[in-house]
């Protein structure tokens, strides 16, 4: 069971273990939402159950609308986003690109399976299999969220742009 003391960016510094997509949800969202500058996201196929949500993108919204704020996202397998159709998080990257970009990994990383987001270099939840919902979060874990930023960075480095994660302007 999840504390409510334990779910605030920067406070608590105790590992919090998830097992369910409504517990997943509901660490995203206070993540998300105790972000002030930065939200990285590594996740198969942006699982609609935690990222599709009104309370999710409400707290992506009022990230990207703050000044300086920037979020990066890299979908492991796009094309089960693209098969599903319609997604809120990639229509709100689409309207706000300059905050927000949306990648695939390159092929070095094709392979890659953990899921991840990291906020404000911060704060991390972490699963080991992106196809899982069990996993660890932290609110306060600078070492650890400072080492998978390094990974995450060279993710996005070698990551590719998808023509689904881009707008076209006609």
């Amino acid at each position: 069971m999840i504390e409510d003391d334990n779910v605030a960016l920067g406070l608590g510094s105790e590992d919090v273990p998830f097992s369910s997509s409504l517990e997943l949800r509901r660490l995203s969202v206070a993540m998300a939402g105790g972000a002030k500058r930065q939200l990285d996201i590594v996740s198969r196929s942006l699982d609609p159950l935690v990222y599709d949500t009104g309370e999710f993108l409400d707290a992506v919204k009022k990230l990207v609308l703050a000044q300086r704020s920037r979020v990066r996202i890299l979908v492991l397998d796009p094309e089960s986003l693209r098969a599903r159709g319609g997604h809120r998080v990639v229509d709100l990257a689409l309207r706000v690109s300059s905050h927000m970009e949306i990648r695939r990994p390159g092929p070095d990383h094709s392979g890659f399976n953990e899921a991840m987001l990291i906020a404000d270099r911060m704060g991390v939840i972490h699963r080991q299999h992106s196809d899982r919902y069990e996993g660890i979060a932290n609110f306060r874990a600078r070492p650890w969220a400072a080492r998978l930023s390094e990974s995450f960075d060279l993710l996005w480095q070698n990551a590719e742009a998808d023509p689904y994660f881009r707008r076209l302007m006609l």
